[in-house]
C-alpha cells in the first residue's frame, strides 16, 4: 500500500507539471466548442434552401370556431408548393395543440380566436396566439414566413376579386378605366393594410416542456460531453509510453498492474476535475451573457449560472468514464502519434454514433437503438437526464459506472500482459 501511495503521488506531481499547458490547450478547445455550440444552436439553425425534406410540423387550433377561417384554412393546407417548409396539423382546441407540443409531435401551434379575420378587416386588434416551447428562437420567423405565403395566396384571391369588381362595374354601365382602376386599388390596398400592417396581429406565448431539451440545451449538453472526451487527447503525452521498464520494476516491487492503473487513473481524474473546476464556471459565466437562452438551466443569467453549476457537479460520473476510456486507449497505444490518432478518432466516432452532433429527433432508428449500448451514448443520456428537471438518472448512472469498471478492468489486463507477459517470455 505504501508503494501505491508513493506512485500515486508521483503521478499526481507529473500531471500538475503539465497543468498550465493543459489550461492553454483546454481554453482553445473551449473556444472551438463554443463556436460549434453557437453555430448549431436554434438561433442560427435554418432550413437549407431547396431541401425537399426540410419539413416541420405546426399545429393549428380553433379553426372550427373561427368563422371564415373554418372554410378557408383547409383549402390553404392543400396548396401545392414546390418546397413545403411547414406542414400544418389541425387540432380542435388549444389544449390539444399544447399537449402535442409537449409530446414533441409539433414544434409550435397557432391558436385562432373566433372571428379573427372579420375583426381584423373591421379594424380590430384581435390576436392569434403563437405557442412555442421555451427557448425556441427562430421558430417565430419560420412560422411568420409560412404565414406570409398563406397571406400571398389570400392576396391572390383578392386580385381575382378585383377583376370580378371590374366586371361588375362594366356590367353596371361604368366604362371609365380610371374609376374602375381606383376602385380596384382601394380594394387591394385596404385589404393589404388590414392583413399585413398589423404589428400586434400575433401574441407569442412560451410553454415549458419537461419531456425534452430545447435545441440550445441539447447542444450545450453535447458540447460538455465532447469537451470531456477531447480533453483526454491532450493528456495523451503524459500517459502513453512505449517503454514499460518502470512498470515492470514496480511489478517486481509488488505494485502490480492493478495498483499501477488505479494510481494513474486517479491522477488523470484529478487533472480532469481540476480543469473542469477551472473552466466550467468560466464557461457558465460566458454562456450566461450569450444571446442564447438555455431553458433547461434557467431563463435568466442568474438562474442559468446556478443551474449550470449544479449540472457541472452532476457531470462528475462522466468525467470518471472519460478518464477510464482514456486510460484504456492509452494502454492500447504503443507510440504517442498512433495513440493520439486512436484517441481522437475513437472519441469522435463514438460521439457521432451517440448523437452528440445532432438532436435525437433526427437520429435514424438504428442509431437510436445503438446509442443505449455505447458508453458515450449512456453518458449523453445521463447528462441529458441531469439537465432535465424531474428526470431519473439512476439507470444511466449505474450503466455509466459499469462502463467505468469495464474500461478499468481492460486497462489492468493490458498492463498486466505488458509487465508480466513479456518478462515471462525472456
Amino acid at each position: 500500500m505504501k508503494r501505491f501511495f508513493i506512485y500515486a503521488r508521483l503521478r499526481l506531481k507529473a500531471v500538475l507539471k503539465i497543468f498550465p499547458s493543459m489550461c492553454a490547450m483546454t481554453l482553445l478547445l473551449c473556444l472551438s466548442l463554443g463556436g460549434m455550440l453557437y453555430l448549431q444552436s436554434a438561433r442560427t439553425l435554418d432550413l437549407a434552401e431547396g431541401d425537399e425534406d426540410a419539413t416541420v410540423f405546426i399545429g393549428i387550433s380553433g379553426v372550427s370556431d373561427s368563422g371564415a377561417f373554418s372554410a378557408a384554412f383547409p383549402a390553404l393546407l392543400k396548396l401545392d408548393s414546390s418546397r413545403s417548409e411547414v406542414s400544418f396539423i389541425l387540432y380542435d382546441t388549444k389544449k390539444e395543440a399544447v399537449s402535442a407540443i409537449r409530446r414533441n409531435e409539433i414544434i409550435a401551434a397557432i391558436d385562432i380566436p373566433d372571428g379573427v379575420i372579420g375583426t381584423l378587416l373591421e379594424g380590430g386588434l384581435d390576436k392569434m396566439t403563437l405557442i412555442v416551447p421555451a427557448s425556441s428562437a427562430g421558430i417565430e420567423a419560420l412560422v411568420m414566413r409560412e404565414l406570409a405565403k398563406s397571406v400571398s395566396v389570400i392576396l391572390g384571391s383578392m386580385n381575382s376579386a378585383s377583376n370580378v369588381l371590374a366586371d361588375y362595374y362594366r356590367a353596371s354601365g361604368t366604362d371609365d378605366p380610371e374609376v374602375i382602376s381606383s376602385a380596384q386599388t382601394d380594394l387591394l390596398l385596404t385589404s393589404m393594410q388590414d392583413m399585413l400592417h398589423r404589428k400586434h396581429m400575433f401574441q407569442v406565448r412560451y410553454i415549458r416542456s419537461e419531456q425534452q431539451l430545447s435545441v440550445e440545451s441539447f447542444y450545450l449538453v453535447s458540447m460538455v460531453l465532447l469537451l470531456f472526451l477531447l480533453t483526454g487527447v491532450m493528456c495523451a503525452g503524459n500517459f502513453i509510453r512505449s517503454d514499460y521498464s518502470l512498470s515492470r520494476l514496480l511489478n517486481l516491487r509488488r505494485l502490480g498492474a492493478a495498483g499501477q492503473i488505479i494510481a494513474e487513473y486517479l491522477s488523470l481524474v484529478a487533472l480532469l476535475v481540476l480543469l473542469s473546476a477551472l473552466f466550467l464556471p468560466l464557461i457558465g459565466a460566458a454562456l450566461s451573457h450569450m444571446p442564447i437562452t438555455f431553458s433547461a438551466f434557467g431563463l435568466t443569467p442568474g438562474s442559468f449560472m446556478k443551474g449550470f453549476m449544479l449540472f457541472s457537479l452532476r457531470s462528475i460520473p462522466v468525467i470518471l468514464l472519460a478518464a477510464a476510456m482514456d486510460l484504456f486507449l492509452y494502454e492500447l497505444s504503443e507510440t504517442l502519434i498512433t495513440g493520439v490518432l486512436l484517441q481522437f478518432l475513437f472519441m469522435i466516432s463514438l460521439a457521432y454514433l451517440s448523437g452528440v452532433f445532432y438532436t435525437t429527433q433526427t437520429m435514424p432508428e438504428s442509431l437510436k437503438a445503438l446509442q443505449k449500448f455505447l458508453p458515450t451514448g449512456q453518458a449523453l443520456l445521463y447528462l441529458q437526464y441531469s439537465a432535465k428537471k424531474g428526470s431519473s438518472v439512476t439507470l444511466s448512472l449505474i450503466l455509466v459506472l459499469i462502463w467505468v469498471l469495464v474500461f478499468l478492468a481492460g486497462s489492468v489486463l493490458l498492463r498486466k500482459n505488458k509487465v508480466t507477459g513479456k518478462r515471462g517470455a525472456r
